[in-house]
């Protein structure tokens, strides 16, 4: 086992039914633990290659009911898999994420000094953490790690060093080995994207030889 840290990057994505939190619902939720080198600390018992959790979480056929036309044309299955038997409540999730987060990092009194939250446009998913998991939400700081702010600098300011997120080069870039099933839109499938995303710029923009030369 790891040391615990709160030095350590807590990757969640979350798939829901329609861009309020307010009048929404959390359908999938995934997340991943790595070190502050992104190295991936896998949750007890499940093998290193799937990478962390991924759950299908419980809706009501109400709750269902506000999902937005875009997720009803592009996200039927995860719909669908939402009020199957296999789904499971918000707050079992809730309670499993925070196993996780305990198991591997520390939580310090100061709000600013605990794990941050890491992901592409995380704040979409943390203001439903706030809505949906407030505990969880409670063991992270207010600071956050938003892959798409270095994203965005590089389009700008090194245009060369383009990422494309896709099964190939996420194995490329993730740190580890790691199985890579599903696609955009897919909870796990996108963090391990963004994990690999930013080993990439952090390869080639802030640590120079970190996974050997910079291409």
């Amino acid at each position: 086992m790891s040391e615990r840290s709160a030095e350590h990057l807590i990757w969640i994505d979350l798939e829901f039914t329609t861009l309020d939190p307010a009048a929404g619902f959390i359908m999938q939720a995934a997340m991943i633990v790595t070190t502050r080198d992104l190295v991936p600390l896998p949750p007890p018992g499940i093998a290193p290659e799937v990478g962390g959790l991924l759950y299908d979480v419980q809706l009501s056929a109400d709750q269902a009911a506000t999902a937005s036309e875009w997720v009803r044309q592009n996200q039927r299955d995860q719909l669908a898999r939402s009020q199957g038997e296999l789904a499971v409540s918000v707050d079992r999730v809730e309670d499993l994420f925070m196993g996780y987060l305990l198991h591997f990092c520390e939580v310090p009194e100061a709000i600013r000094e605990r794990p941050l939250l890491a992901g592409n446009s995380v704040h979409g998913d943390r203001r439903y953490l706030e809505v949906h998991m407030p505990r969880l939400t409670r063991l992270m700081s207010f600071r956050q790690l938003d892959v798409t702010t270095i994203k965005e600098l590089a389009r700008r300011w090194a245009p060369a060093l383009e990422f494309n997120k896709n099964a190939e080069t996420i194995r490329r870039w993730y740190p580890s080995a790691i199985e890579v099933e599903g696609g955009a839109h897919d909870a796990l499938f996108d963090i391990k994207g963004s994990v690999a995303e930013l080993n990439f710029y952090r390869n080639h923009l802030f640590v120079p030889g970190a996974r050997g030369e910079a291409e």
